[in-house]
C-alpha cells in the first residue's frame, strides 16, 4: 500500500498544479494573445482529437485495465503485453486516418461558409489524434505497473505548460499562428516519447511478441468484444462533452465557439471535487457491491451525494455571484462576456449532476455495467439532435440549453435505473436543507450594491464576496449540523482555538 499511497499523493499533487495552469492558460493566457477564431480553432482540434482517439483506440486503454492482471509477470515481460498494447491501437490509427480521408471533402463543406479557418487546419487533428491515443494507452499501461505520478505530471503539467509557452512565444511575435499549431502538436508528440522512455526507467519496457499460451484465440476474442463495446460509452462520453462547439463552429462561426468554450470550462471547475471523492469511494463501493449489501451502498451513496452537493454549491455560488467582475477581468471580457448564461446553464445542470452522487460508478463496477452505455449512446444522440435544432436559432445560448437537458435527462435516467435495479436514491433530507442554505447566501450576494468597475475594485470585490460566501455557508452547515464530517472538522479546529 506504501507505493500506492505515495502514488496517490504525488499524482494528487500533479492535478491541482495542472488544474491550476490549465486556468490561467485557457482563462487568460490564451484569451490575451489569440484572438476569439484562433481561441476556437485551437480548442476545437484537441476537443476534436479526443473524441476521435476514443474510438480510433479500440478500447485499448480499457483493455489493459481489465485484463493486465492475467499478464503481470516481470520474469515472463507480462506476457508481451505491451507489444500488443502499441500493435493494436496501430490498427485503429489507420482505420481512422482512412475513414478521416474518406469523409473530408463533408468536412471541409459544412465548416467552409461559416468557419473557413477551420478548413484550413483541420487535417492537424490526425496527428494530434495519433499522439493522445498513444498517450492514453501508455498511461493506462504505467498505472498498470502502479505508477501514476509521471504520467499524470506529463499529461495535466508538462502538456498545459507547454501550450502556454507557445501562445506566449507566438503572442510576442516570435512564431507564426501555424507554427504554433505544429510545435503544440510536437510537444504532444514529445509527450508520447517521454513516457516511452520513463516506462523504460522503470524497466517495464518489455519489448516480446506476445506469449500466445496466455493470449489465445478466445482471449483475443473477447478483448476485441470488451473493446468494442467500452469504445460505445467512451465516444458517447465525448460527443456530449464536445459536440456542441464542434457544431457552433460549423452552424454558426468561431466566435460563438470561442465564448461557448472559455464558459464552459469556467462552469466545469464545480467537477473538480468529483473526481478526488470518487477515487476515495470506489474500493469500498465495489466491496458493497459484491456483497449485495444495498443498505450501506445507499449510505455511502448519500453521504457521498451530500458533500458533493456542499461543494458543488460552494464552487456555484463563488462562480456566480462574482461572475461579472470575473468577466470583467478576463482580455477581450466585452466578447467572451456574453457567455454569462451559458455560465449559469451549465453550473445549475453539472451541480445537479453532482447531487445525483456515484450513480454513474454504482452501474459501471456493478453486473449490469452495459447499462452504463446504453444510457449514453442515448443521451449522445439526444445531445446531438438538440444541438442540431437549438444552434441554427439560438446560437451559444441554444447551445447551452441543449448540453443542460442532455445531462439533465443523463443524470435522472441513471438515478432512475438506480432507484429501480438496486431501491436506492441519492437524495435525503440534508438534500433539502442545502438546497435552503444556498437560496439563502444566494439572495445575500444580490444585495451588493452596484460599484465603479476597476481591475483592482473587481479583485476586491471578489475577495470579500468569497468571504462572505464561505463565512455564511460555513455557519449555516454547522450551525444545521448537515454534515457530521464537516461538524466534526469544525468542532476540532474550534476545540483548538478554545
Amino acid at each position: 500500500m506504501g507505493i500506492v499511497v505515495r502514488q496517490s499523493l504525488k499524482a494528487g499533487v500533479g492535478s491541482y498544479l495542472g488544474v491550476l495552469v490549465g486556468v490561467i492558460n485557457q482563462m487568460y493566457v490564451s484569451t490575451e494573445f489569440l484572438s476569439v477564431e484562433q481561441y476556437a480553432l485551437s480548442r476545437i482540434l484537441f476537443e476534436n482529437s479526443l473524441l476521435f482517439a476514443s474510438f480510433a483506440h479500440l478500447g485499448t486503454p480499457f483493455i489493459v485495465d481489465r485484463y493486465f492482471s492475467l499478464f503481470r509477470n516481470d520474469d515472463e515481460k507480462h506476457g508481451g503485453i505491451l507489444s500488443f498494447l502499441l500493435m493494436l491501437p496501430l490498427v485503429g490509427v489507420i482505420l481512422f486516418a482512412l475513414v478521416y480521408w474518406l469523409f473530408t471533402p463533408l468536412i471541409v463543406g459544412y465548416f467552409s461558409k461559416n468557419s473557413a479557418l477551420l478548413v484550413d487546419y483541420h487535417f492537424l487533428v490526425i496527428p494530434l489524434t495519433v499522439f493522445w491515443i498513444y498517450i492514453t494507452v501508455l498511461d493506462a499501461y504505467c498505472r498498470n505497473n502502479s505508477r501514476i505520478a509521471v504520467p499524470m505530471f506529463i499529461r495535466e503539467v508538462y502538456l498545459r505548460v507547454a501550450n502556454a509557452l507557445l501562445v506566449v512565444i507566438f503572442g510576442i511575435g516570435w512564431i507564426s499562428f501555424d507554427w504554433m499549431l505544429y510545435l503544440i502538436i510536437a510537444a504532444y508528440g514529445f509527450a508520447v516519447i517521454l513516457l516511452i522512455i520513463y516506462i523504460g526507467i522503470l524497466g517495464k519496457g518489455y519489448w516480446r511478441w506476445p506469449n500466445r499460451t496466455i493470449l489465445t484465440r478466445p482471449l483475443f476474442k473477447q478483448m476485441l468484444g470488451y473493446g468494442s463495446f467500452t469504445v460505445l460509452g467512451a465516444l458517447g462520453v465525448n460527443v456530449i462533452l464536445f459536440i456542441d462547439r464542434t457544431m457552433l463552429a460549423g452552424e454558426r462561426d468561431l466566435v460563438n465557439a470561442g465564448i461557448f468554450i472559455v464558459a464552459s470550462y469556467m462552469a466545469s471547475v464545480i467537477e473538480i471535487p468529483r473526481k478526488a471523492l470518487a477515487q476515495i469511494s470506489i474500493p469500498i463501493l465495489t466491496q458493497h457491491l459484491r456483497n449485495d449489501d444495498f443498505v450501506q451502498l445507499e449510505k455511502m451513496n448519500r453521504k457521498t451525494a451530500l458533500h458533493l452537493l456542499l461543494s458543488g454549491g460552494l464552487v456555484f455560488l463563488l462562480i456566480w455571484v462574482n461572475i461579472d467582475d470575473i468577466f470583467y477581468l478576463l482580455p477581450k471580457s466585452n466578447v467572451y462576456g456574453e457567455g454569462k448564461y451559458v455560465v449559469l446553464f451549465l453550473l445549475i445542470t453539472k451541480l445537479f449532476d453532482m447531487a445525483a452522487g456515484l450513480n454513474t460508478e454504482i452501474i459501471l463496477y456493478s453486473k449490469y455495467y452495459r447499462m452504463a452505455t446504453w444510457i449514453i449512446i442515448f443521451t449522445a444522440l439526444l445531445g446531438f439532435f438538440l444541438n442540431l435544432w437549438l444552434i441554427s436559432s439560438y446560437g451559444f445560448i441554444g447551445a447551452a440549453i441543449a448540453t443542460s437537458f442532455t445531462t439533465l435527462v443523463y443524470s435522472v435516467l441513471r438515478v432512475g435505473y438506480i432507484k429501480y435495479r438496486f431501491g436506492i436514491s441519492p437524495y435525503s433530507a440534508q438534500s433539502i436543507q442545502i438546497l435552503a442554505v444556498f437560496g439563502v447566501v444566494f439572495l445575500f450576494s444580490y444585495l451588493v450594491p452596484a460599484h465603479t468597475q476597476t481591475p483592482l475594485m473587481a479583485m476586491a470585490w471578489i475577495v470579500a464576496r468569497t468571504g462572505v460566501v464561505c463565512g455564511l455557508l460555513g455557519f449555516y452547515v454547522w450551525k444545521w449540523r448537515i454534515s457530521e464530517e464537516i461538524n466534526g472538522l469544525i468542532d476540532t479546529v474550534l476545540a483548538r482555538f478554545k
